[in-house]
């Protein structure tokens, strides 16, 4: 949030030309520290599927758990604080909304790697490892289930029909708990990988600079998704969408019985003779 926050001003160049060094240093490391503490963050998450679901350490995570979002934001933001005095100066480049680091050029690709993308770069290789080790591992636990729910000996507990509608209860949970766990460590390889790949090169294409702006602010969006994932909130899904289609089937029982009572309100009754009305042609009206 910080981040996307940070982004609407910068994408103001009358707002940012305006600015003294000051604040465009403290501007940058804001920045900058706010997508390394996300990363830190989602590190943290990574720490919890390494400890809970591949290494059965459970005891340690209980005791670290507390920790991880002070730590987070206060390593990321300490990590990152040398943009405040770092370069001879910093200032706003407003044709390609960035900011430049006024000094040696290996001497500021060095200490831009050394302050903030390296530490993004090894949280990318971490959680991409933490995903595909979770998701083998999860897939293991998920292919267990389904055998020893299905042995022979448990299939004289319950009659057939009960039995297969609690193994597909069960299948759609443990899918949607493997898919959600994974999905977690993924989005910072989303939403990160190409901002690191841009900064890296001197000179990056048009459509890479513009992505490596836009991913980073979709990660807020993509948690969300993720969330909503959550096997606990089936039910409220269900219940939305049942009467969804509920509200639905009556708007088009109500238009279908209105579409009827149009069709028909201009035909003559059966019961009267045909006398009865004018012998107008396609206007029938009572005389």
């Amino acid at each position: 949030m910080v981040y996307s926050v940070c982004q609407m001003f910068v994408f103001n160049n009358d707002y940012m030309k305006q600015l003294t060094e000051v604040r465009l240093r403290v501007m940058l490391w804001i920045m900058s520290g706010a997508s390394v503490s996300f990363v830190f963050l989602s590190t943290c998450m990574g720490i919890q599927l390494l400890l809970t679901v591949l290494t059965r350490k459970s005891h340690w995570a209980g005791v670290i758990q507390p920790y991880y979002e002070v730590t987070s934001f206060f390593l990321a933001f300490l990590v990152t604080h040398p943009y405040l005095y770092i370069a001879k100066a910093v200032m706003w480049i407003p044709s390609a909304q960035v900011f430049y680091l006024k000094d040696e050029v290996e001497n500021s690709r060095r200490n831009i790697w050394l302050i903030q993308w390296m530490w993004i770069f090894t949280g990318i290789v971490f959680l991409f490892f933490v995903a595909i080790f979770t998701y083998l591992k999860m897939s293991q636990v998920w292919r267990e289930a389904s055998a020893t729910h299905g042995a022979p000996e448990k299939l004289d507990l319950l009659d057939t029909a009960t039995l297969n509608a609690l193994s597909e209860e069960r299948k759609k949970y443990i899918r949607s708990v493997t898919l959600r766990v994974t999905c977690y460590p993924i989005i910072p390889i989303i939403t990160q990988t190409l901002l690191v790949v841009g900064n890296l090169l001197a000179a990056p294409p048009y459509w890479l600079f513009v992505l490596s702006n836009v991913l980073p602010s979709t990660q807020g969006t993509l948690n969300f998704f993720v969330y909503c994932m959550n096997p606990a909130l089936d039910v409220y899904r269900k219940s939305l969408i049942t009467r969804l289609r509920g509200t639905r089937k009556k708007k088009v029982e109500k238009f279908d019985r209105l579409s009827d009572s149009e069709s028909t309100r201009h035909l003559p009754s059966p019961s009267l003779p045909s006398s009865a009305f004018s012998a107008q042609k396609d206007d029938y009206t009572y005389v």
